[in-house]
């Protein structure tokens, strides 16, 4: 009725001087208002609109061409030309070779009374094209129906009690509704807006072929790298640094850059990286103080995590576009967390990772000696290779009810791997030169081209030969999303498998501990 009573007012000035009023009067009152719900929808609409993705498709800066020799100064003043409402880098694209920066900044949000990147409203407008469509309909009857009673003083008519009970029912349930459509709205800006900020926040590397150190942001990596970040205080980091270094070479072959940032201002030289972990594998933050207010920010509704935090370190893994794709307190199994969340993006390599010492070599004897055992069948050299200690990995699986199969039942006939192939071989002795570790990509027999990820632990005994002390493999191929692993030691392996849907997770034997 009150948006009626608008239009009927438009129409009703001719009448005006019958009641009393001019009508030049009354149609000043009747565009004050219309000039009111302009405004209104005005404001509600998003300062950054839903463009295509084709009109949007940036590429970042190569990280080896002129844009990481020469930093943009965005100090420096340059021609701006406007366009849509948004400003456009042209300076840039014909000095650096960039595309126009449609998506760095803040715009004011009229709604949220806050300021978001430009990049978090964008993906909010190509994500919810209805929502904000919602919120400027319930705004606007919420105005109107409060407004019904000033409307009709305004043109001159007389509103009955029944009139005016129900707008303002209306005028209370649109304005509700608006503000539970404007709380979602909100919700997911600032959620996207954290998740956009790791973009603004700087990594440093070592190349390896030129010896020198770069920098970027995780925003120049999108396209062409993943990011796997892991947080935490040195002896966090001195800790799983070492469990990551066994699989830097799944990582480049992954297209991951893997980047350790110090919750405790310690340096790279105090984490305890393996000596022989060499390659470009492993990436820095390069101011840890603004990664640790991001993630403080990002657990900013959880003050247990922020503390827990401090203490047991964190993790966040990142696709090619810059969008989180798993994240906990802790850390990662590396293995599973490749196979699941970070396979391949194209094929795989099948050479062998250089070797670094002689040590390297008898690991690789031991690794084939396990192989060959695995697929001839042979239980008694089986269980020579194996040390007297139990895995605790294995043990995990076994405490959730997961059944275990010993060596004596894989190795029979039908069972066992008959005809599978190893490739892409690797080696990391441990500083202590007293343990080490062995990966391989295994291929079965009728594979069909697909791979896994196997991951031998060993150590070295009283009599200078290596034992195996934990076998593990996980699918690793182009896009595998491994929804199965295996884990073995001297009693057997025993499997678990991932539950798609983790909000439904029991622990049980099928279930697979969140990488």
């Amino acid at each position: 009725s009150p948006v009626l009573m608008v239009v009927r007012a438009t129409g009703s000035a001719h009448g005006a001087a019958v009641r009393g009023t001019t009508p030049k009067t009354a149609h000043h009152r009747v565009s004050a208002w219309l000039c009111l719900m302009v405004a209104i929808i005005a404001a509600s609409i998003p300062s950054t609109s839903a463009f295509s993705t084709s009109f949007l498709s940036l590429k970042p800066r190569n990280l080896q061409g002129p844009a990481s020799k020469h930093p943009l100064p965005w100090s420096m003043s340059r021609n701006k030309p406007k366009c849509c409402g948004l400003t456009m880098q042209t300076e840039d694209y014909k000095k650096y070779g960039t595309e126009f920066d449609l998506l760095s900044g803040k715009d004011f949000d009229l709604l949220a009374l806050r300021s978001f990147r430009r990049e978090a409203k964008l993906r909010y407008s190509n994500l919810n094209q209805s929502e904000p469509l919602r919120i400027l309909i319930f705004g606007t009857l919420a105005v109107l129906a409060a407004s019904a009673s000033a409307i009709a003083d305004g043109v001159e008519m007389k509103l009955t009690t029944q009139d005016q009970l129900t707008s303002a029912v209306v005028a209370v349930g649109s304005f509700l509704l608006f503000l539970r459509e404007r709380g979602r709205r909100t919700a997911q800006l600032v959620r996207m807006d954290r998740e956009c900020a790791v973009g603004d926040l700087g990594l440093t590397f070592n190349d390896p072929m030129s010896g020198t150190r770069k920098t970027f942001n995780v925003r120049e990596l999108r396209q062409k790298q993943r990011v796997l970040l892991i947080y935490g205080n040195k002896a966090f980091l001195n800790e799983n640094l070492a469990l990551a270094a066994v699989f830097r070479r799944r990582f480049i072959q992954s297209k991951v850059a893997f980047v350790a940032v110090s919750s405790d201002g310690s340096s790279r030289d105090e984490w305890g990286v393996p000596k022989a972990a060499v390659g470009g594998w492993l990436w820095e933050g390069a101011k840890p103080t603004e990664w640790r207010e991001w993630l403080n920010e990002l657990l900013a509704t959880k003050e247990e995590s922020i503390k827990q935090l401090s203490s047991e370190g964190a993790w966040i893994a990142l696709n090619m576009r810059g969008r989180s794709i798993g994240s906990g307190l802790g850390a990662p199994r590396f293995d599973e967390l490749l196979g699941t969340k970070l396979p391949p993006t194209e094929a795989v390599g099948e050479a062998d990772g250089p070797l670094a010492a002689d040590k390297d070599a008898q690991l690789l004897d031991a690794q084939a000696a396990f192989y060959k055992a695995l697929t001839e069948g042979d239980v008694a050299g089986m269980k020579e290779l194996w040390a007297e200690e139990v895995d605790p990995d294995v043990s995990e699986f076994l405490s959730l009810g997961g059944r275990l199969d010993p060596w004596d039942a894989q190795l029979r006939d039908g069972a066992r791997p008959e005809g599978m192939t190893i490739s892409s071989r690797d080696v990391l002795v441990l500083d202590d030169a007293t343990e080490a570790w062995t990966t391989c990509l295994e291929k079965p027999a009728l594979s069909m081209g697909q791979t896994l990820l196997a991951s031998q632990r060993w150590t070295l005994d009283s009599n200078g030969v290596w034992q195996l002390r934990a076998h593990r493999t996980i699918p690793f191929f182009m896009n595998s999303g491994a929804a199965a692993t295996l884990r073995c030691d001297k009693r057997g392996c025993v499997a678990g498998i991932r539950d798609a849907d983790k909000a439904e997770q029991v622990p049980s034997p099928f279930v697979m501990p969140s990488p």
